[in-house]
């Protein structure tokens, strides 16, 4: 009638709450935290390149002025590859231009790559720290086309940079508007993109006063 080992072991061990192993705590972030730390690509958008090209079309079809429709077709063309290949990426601290392939929504696909050297705008990479940037223009809010920067990270006496907008323009604007800081023109806030459509009421009216005052009317 003797009590086993492992009778004994199974009684004493009975009750006992098993220790786990100790895990050192991971540091919290806020919601806004990571949310500031996340890239943005801006949205890609084909309204620029397929308006050069509907243009394009109605000079030669309808004016028969060829020496303005081609190129504008030309254009079109270019600017609907360019779109399908070609992402701004915005980050807490720099604006890169990179190199797609594929579409999709967010802008950026599985394969991302840089885009080179920029031999046409003062070279080096297109990539470009908010800090350096020291001036900004936006053509136009409400009716995006063309968008411009001039920063001193390319050389001391600043380089200037034009690309065509052929990204969702509004997007592009907050991006811009957030993190490049002030530019020497006085710009909206964002909430008022709307209001500056010129096929709105408010939109007319703007660039209506805008072209009175620029003819002293």
């Amino acid at each position: 009638g003797g009590v086993s080992r492992a009778s004994l072991h199974a009684t004493s061990t009975r009750g006992m709450v098993p220790r786990l192993p100790a895990t050192s705590p991971r540091p919290l972030r806020s919601a806004a935290a990571a949310l500031s730390m996340k890239e943005v690509a801006v949205t890609p958008d084909f309204r620029l390149a397929l308006g050069a090209i509907g243009l394009g079309i109605f000079f030669n079809q309808d004016l028969h002025i060829g020496a303005l429709g081609w190129p504008l077709v030309i254009l079109g063309a270019f600017l609907t590859f360019q779109t399908t290949q070609i992402r701004f990426r915005f980050t807490d601290s720099d604006l890169e231009v990179v190199r797609v392939k594929g579409l999709s929504e967010q802008g950026l696909t599985d394969s991302v790559e840089s885009s080179g050297e920029n031999m046409l705008q003062g070279g080096g990479a297109n990539k470009w720290s908010f800090s350096s940037v020291t001036n900004w223009e936006f053509w136009f809010p409400g009716f995006p086309i063309l968008v411009y920067f001039k920063e001193s990270q390319t050389k001391p006496e600043g380089q200037i940079h034009f690309f065509p907008i052929i990204m969702e323009g509004k997007e592009l604007y907050e991006q811009m508007f957030t993190k490049m800081g002030k530019s020497v023109n006085p710009k909206i806030d964002p909430s008022e993109w709307d209001d500056t459509k010129p096929l709105t009421p408010k939109g007319f009216k703007k660039v209506s006063d805008t072209v009175t005052d620029k003819l002293n009317l």
